[in-house]
């Protein structure tokens, strides 16, 4: 994305003095400033920072990132500035707008964040006026800078939603490249309030490949009881109709719910995020995840670690685990009851699964998982009577990286999923179904994955994946 901003006269005393500032010491600096909230909605932006000259012309001066703050007022918003660059050669302003072409220059905001295409072509016509740029937009729009919520408790749920939705994409084998672009919160997160959902985070996608959208309990809904809204943003009449179904299962337990649609090499992954529990009662995240065209299902239960470095996991001290872990178990059996005699061989055919990760007080802007240890329900039932676990305080179970004698990392686990190697055999849409009320009965922040269409050989599936390298 792409954004502009004209210095006010303070505003370029205060640019010149950090600069001034700071040029010696060579560390990062922060400018903040604050604009009408209307043209800051969302989003990180390669910022054009223009001043006037002493003829009263703007010319494009600085380079920047910005990022929305707090709001300064009812209708202001702060945007804090960071990896400023001056121009050897400044560019006259309206030098780069005129060179827009007619039918996308009637969409230039000459203040404020810009459309994604109209953003697209000033970047472009920017480099291509001032070429010697290009290395300081690279870095500019490669910089990351990780979301810092400390110690809530709401952070922490939106980070293991976030983990849950790029699990997800991982397991369907897509890229999914834009859930690492995503908007942190401009404000605060309150412990007692239902958390957010991280597909609202997710910048818009780039390209026709994806698309985003939310309902909420007071959405229209057709005649078949699918919420409308859902339909505009899907073209395939088949994947629509997946959509409304599996919003509308999220719908009956939650007022909110976030999805977004993917599409590659033929086949879509509709995922969606839903809360319903304030975080003090949340007591964790699900993914449920659907191959449609195997009939195949992987649920996967998120427990925490104690700390991020040398932690553990306790299960004796979980009040909460022997529930759970009954629910799971009673999955298991049904899911072994629905297996046919010609049903696909698994490495694992049983759905439950439980991924013990780090907690985080950082959530970065890249598509890296949270660090954890997968175990099947069954692995984790074992273990829980392995004696090489005992090595806590009076003997207590513990689980943690320096004890436990094996399990599956992201990368692992994952590839398994996409390649079929685990989940159930002839899982019925309605148990799906069932497991969703289930996870919401259970007081659990739930993310839920379908995928569809033809699935081509893993041959094929691998040489893909290195063409797209």
């Amino acid at each position: 994305m792409v954004a502009i901003i004209k210095c006010r006269d303070y505003e370029l005393d205060d640019l010149r003095w950090l600069e001034e500032l700071h040029q010696s010491r060579r560390h990062e600096w922060e400018w903040t400033v604050t604009r009408p909230l209307e043209f800051w909605s969302k989003g990180r932006h390669l910022l054009l920072i223009a001043s006037a000259d002493r003829y009263g012309h703007f010319r494009i001066t600085h380079l920047g990132k910005s990022r929305r703050g707090k709001r300064a007022a009812d209708k202001e918003q702060q945007l804090r500035i960071t990896q400023v660059r001056k121009l050897r050669r400044p560019l006259v302003l309206n030098e780069l707008l005129d060179a827009v072409p007619a039918n996308l220059r009637r969409h230039v905001v000459e203040e404020g964040q810009q459309s994604k295409g109209t953003g697209e072509t000033l970047r472009a016509l920017l480099l291509q006026l001032r070429p010697e740029l290009r290395e300081a937009v690279d870095l500019i729009e490669g910089s990351t800078e990780p979301w810092n919520f400390g110690s809530s408790a709401a952070g922490q749920a939106v980070s293991l939603q976030r983990d849950a939705t790029i699990g997800a994409a991982r397991m369907a084998g897509f890229k999914a490249e834009t859930l690492a672009e995503w908007d942190p919160p401009a404000e605060e997160l309150y412990d007692d309030s239902v958390p957010m959902q991280f597909l609202d985070l997710v910048t818009s996608a780039r390209g026709s490949g994806s698309t985003v959208g939310s309902v909420d309990e007071n959405s229209p809904v057709d005649s078949e009881g699918e919420p409308v809204r859902s339909h505009p943003a899907l073209e395939d009449h088949l994947v629509a109709h997946d959509a409304g179904r599996m919003l509308g299962w999220l719908t009956e337990s939650t007022s909110h719910v976030a999805w977004r649609r993917f599409q590659e090499h033929g086949r879509t992954l509709l995922v969606a995020n839903a809360n319903r529990t304030p975080v003090e009662r949340l007591l964790g995240c699900d993914i449920i995840f659907y191959n449609v065209a195997r009939q195949s299902m992987v649920l996967v239960q998120y427990k925490k670690l104690d700390a991020e470095r040398g932690g553990f996991y306790y299960p004796n001290s979980d009040r909460n685990l022997q529930k759970e872990l009954n629910r799971m178990a009673a999955l298991d059996r049904y899911a072994a009851l629905s297996r046919g005699v010609g049903a696909e061989q698994r490495l694992d055919p049983s759905p439950s699964w439980i991924k013990l990760c780090h907690p985080r007080s950082l959530l970065p802007h890249t598509s890296e998982m949270i660090h954890g240890m997968y175990f099947s329900r069954s692995q984790f039932e074992s273990l829980r009577h392995d004696a090489r676990l005992k090595d806590g305080k009076g003997g207590a179970v513990r689980f943690g990286y320096k004890n436990v004698p094996g399990y599956l990392d992201n990368t692992l686990f994952t590839r398994l999923v996409e390649t079929g190697q685990i989940g159930t055999t002839g899982t019925s849409t309605d148990l799906v179904r069932q497991q969703v009320i289930r996870s919401f009965r259970g007081e659990r922040s739930l993310v839920l994955a379908a995928l569809s269409g033809a699935e081509p050989p893993q041959a094929q599936r691998n040489a893909q994946r290195r063409e797209e390298r």
